[in-house]
């Protein structure tokens, strides 16, 4: 074993908590639900609602009757988080860094394994029913890559807008279709995506995947439910039979559509009688885009829109239910992540990680169960693209380059030196606090190295590539020549520490 992979494997056990025995008697039905674009202060429970103009009541008690979590993290794009949920990594690593413009080769290669794969060789039935996002080409395709059936779009909701656009060509650029497959066969194309059905598509998500609920719920299988909502992503063209019905617009209108799409699934499975069996996890796959703006969700105390590594494009709701084994009505504002739900969800069902690649989530088990009141991780990694534009350590922010949240703001500038935010005392990270806090750079670029360890060691996919090769990340106020210097250091350190633990006294 090389020393990067030395210092790997003990950086992994020392994150990985005690799980009790009792936790692998029951393997639970897993139903997956992820909006799309959805703020952090958008639900009643998390200081919107009726505040909004848009009650959601259904989301609020599925928070009083299971976990809420204050300080779940995602990516800054909806490619990048969706990535993070499939593979448990970062997606930094995967050529998955931004979002997949439509028509364009790309997505999640076939060498990454995901979590269809690991609970389909565990013995599970897998459904996606909605967004996809990680490819749109045959061997990218979720029946690929574990789901045995799928229906939906591999791309986002605003491509149904391309053709009222000035100069759209339909030979230029192939027209946007909902599409259908099932593992080992064809996806096929059912028909154009277009303004005149996305008014209807959650409805239909809603509808499949209670029928899947309904025909699985009895069966000797356990199931994983992937619901990958298209709302409330824009633009925002709500239901029929929800058009006008908050009296505040059309986005106050696709919020109340989403939560009463939520309600359908949530009832689907009381009457089918697995609640107990069933473990339900809500989260959103990043914090609002601003493209129509002024309509557009909400980030409740927090700024920043997609794209941003402000706390408003990062945080976003995250809720668990599973009766008898999750607390209802716990709250906890310890840090999880996105990249978190595989290795959890895995341990939960007794499905296995993949053990030749590096994994970046843990496994927050023990938390989720309240074994532990203590997430098993204290930081997270801000990329967008390769490079590293924050980091967040316990309640401390660093950034790394000039980020703005403003709106409309798409860009980053060389700072002269790291800005430091306080995100508990100053949630909308309006004061720098560097002058006097300086040594949070330390922790928080401690956080660093096992990545810059294990991508020297293992690489990384670049977009649309098969599998990983050499490549450098960029991390603002180091060269490549400081980096490789500092891990030189730290791995002569590690070792020479390891020596000392294997000599006799400690000499």
């Amino acid at each position: 074993m090389t020393s990067t992979r030395l210092f790997l494997a003990f950086f992994a056990l020392s994150c990985l908590p005690a799980i009790s025995s009792a936790e692998q008697a029951k393997r639970p039905n897993i139903v997956l639900m992820l909006s799309d674009n959805l703020g952090y202060g958008e639900l009643g429970v998390y200081g919107g609602g009726v505040i909004r103009g848009a009650p959601t009541p259904r989301l609020d008690r599925l928070a009083k009757e299971g976990m809420r979590l204050t300080n779940f993290n995602v990516e800054v794009e909806c490619t990048p988080s969706r990535s993070a949920l499939m593979t448990g990594r970062m997606p930094v690593r995967s050529g998955t860094w931004r979002a997949q413009a439509a028509g364009l080769r790309g997505g999640l290669a076939p060498w990454e394994v995901t979590i269809a794969e690991s609970l389909s060789q565990a013995g599970y039935a897998t459904a996606i029913f909605g967004k996809w996002h990680l490819g749109s080409s045959p061997g990218r395709f979720p029946t690929d890559q574990g789901f045995d059936e799928w229906w939906g779009f591999p791309f986002s909701t605003n491509v149904v807008t391309f053709a009222d656009q000035v100069g759209w060509d339909p030979g230029a650029q192939q027209v946007p279709q909902l599409l259908e497959g099932r593992k080992g066969g064809e996806v096929e194309a059912v028909e154009p995506y277009a303004k005149e059905n996305r008014p209807l598509i959650d409805e239909r998500i809603a509808a499949k995947s209670v029928a899947y609920i309904e025909e699985h719920a009895k069966g000797e299988q356990p199931f994983f439910l992937f619901i990958s909502w298209s709302l409330v992503h824009h633009p925002y063209l709500p239901h029929p039979d929800f058009d006008g019905a908050s009296g505040n617009g059309a986005f106050a209108d696709s919020m109340v559509e989403h939560d009463a799409r939520v309600g359908e699934v949530l009832d689907a499975i009381r009457d089918a009688g697995i609640e107990d069996e069933t473990l339900v996890l809500y989260m959103s796959d990043n914090g609002p885009d601003d493209a129509h703006y002024p309509q557009v969700s909400n980030s409740g105390p927090y700024r920043g829109y997609l794209g941003s590594a402000f706390e408003g494009s990062i945080r976003t709701p995250f809720i668990a239910r599973w009766p008898g084994r999750i607390d209802a009505g716990r709250e906890s504002n310890e840090i999880v992540a996105l990249v978190d739900v595989f290795p959890t969800v895995a341990k939960l069902t007794g499905a296995e990680m993949p053990d030749d690649r590096e994994i970046d989530g843990v496994d927050q088990s023990a938390f989720l169960l309240g074994e532990s009141q203590e997430s098993a991780r204290e930081g997270v990694l801000i990329f967008s693209g390769r490079t590293l534009l924050a980091v967040k350590w316990r309640r401390f922010k660093v950034f790394l380059t000039g980020d703005d949240p403003g709106h409309g703001q798409r860009h980053w500038k060389r700072l002269w030196a790291p800005v430091v935010h306080n995100v508990e005392q100053d949630p909308r990270e309006e004061v720098d606090i560097r002058s006097d806090n300086m040594w949070v750079l330390a922790p928080a670029l401690r956080l660093v190295y096992p990545l810059l360890f294990s991508v020297d060691d293992e690489g990384i996919i670049m977009p649309g590539g098969e599998e990983p090769v050499p490549a450098e990340l960029e991390i603002p106020f180091q060269s490549q020549q400081e980096i490789e210097a500092s891990m030189d250091a730290i791995r002569w350190q590690f070792l020479k520490q390891r020596v000392s633990e294997w000599l006799p006294f400690g000499e």
